[in-house]
């Protein structure tokens, strides 16, 4: 892959005045997370570039977590500079590193993008323009809903199910899981300490975002995980949230308004969201996935 660096230029901040129908073609196609692709629907996360390389500024994307309180802008910091640094260079890749400050809405065919996704955003994860809204795959996750509600355990069995059913998909074996957990218990304080402000080295906060890319690289689990426990972790603080058995819960009705209405909840901005939720239901989306992983293996 070539190592080519955009110079930061005021082309490339340039806030860029989109249509509804270009907005929603962008959400469509390339910004495929359903938190990152309602903001940007409504307006409230700004595209910069132009409409075939879009980008948005890192700065935006930490205030947009943020809002309400809480840190959990630091863990899509950590998202936006570990997965989505480079954009298209002219070659039809994404081949050209973003300078600091900024990130690419180029999400399928990204870094980030994984085999053993869940299919509900995007298809072929490693090419690009592959976003589309599969009614199929979100009808997976949905039926295992009760009373409206997933628990994180079935979410969990969903991650499994993804990541068993595509072959090309990469889980490590227990002895490399293990040592992967550590790791990531590691970076989970690193997360912490950047979020308090302790780190404030440019190397400190690469050495992390790498550390990121590589554990959610190594093992599709922890990246789907990782990408659940957003959710998770954007709803843990929302009034009237409910658990189920003593667990959190995905709403129905909350899925819905995001993956396919391409809206945030209404008063989404007034409850805290914070990296340590995203930390904790990571954890166990992970563990649970990788129970049930491992049991379908066992029974195949």
């Amino acid at each position: 892959m070539n190592n080519i660096t955009v110079d930061v230029n005021n082309t490339h901040h340039q806030i860029l005045d989109l249509s509804d129908d270009q907005k929603k073609l962008l959400v469509e196609k390339k910004a495929t997370c359903p938190f990152i692709g309602a903001a940007l629907a409504e307006g409230k996360l700004d595209v910069r570039n132009d409409r075939q390389n879009p980008l948005a500024t890192i700065e935006d994307v930490r205030k947009l977590g943020n809002t309400g309180g809480g840190d959990l802008g630091e863990v899509l910091v950590l998202f936006a500079n570990g997965n989505h640094s480079r954009m298209r260079d002219g070659s039809g890749g994404l081949n050209a590193r973003v300078s600091d400050g900024l990130f690419s809405l180029e999400f399928p065919g990204s870094q980030g993008s994984h085999h053993g996704h869940s299919g509900i955003l995007q298809g072929d994860p490693k090419e690009l323009d592959s976003g589309r809204l599969s009614d199929e795959d979100l009808g997976r996750l949905i039926r295992r809903a009760k009373n409206g509600l997933i628990t994180r355990s079935d979410v969990a069995r969903f991650i499994a199910e993804n990541v068993f059913n595509d072959k090309e998909s990469t889980v490590l074996g227990d002895n490399a899981a293990a040592e992967l957990g550590r790791a990531f218990l590691d970076l989970m304080g690193a997360i912490g300490l950047a979020a308090l402000g302790i780190l404030t080295g440019e190397a400190d906060h690469r050495e992390i975002q790498q550390k990121f890319t590589k554990l959610t690289g190594a093992d599709n689990l922890v990246g789907s995980a990782g990408e659940f426990g957003l959710l998770f972790a954007f709803f843990a603080n929302k009034p009237g949230s409910q658990e189920v058995d003593g667990e959190p819960t995905l709403a129905v009705d909350d899925l819905n308004l995001m993956f396919v209405e391409k809206k945030l909840p209404a008063g989404w901005d007034t409850w805290e969201k914070s990296r340590s939720d995203w930390v904790k239901n990571t954890i166990s989306l992970q563990h649970a996935a990788r129970e049930e992983y491992n049991r379908r293996k066992q029974n195949q």
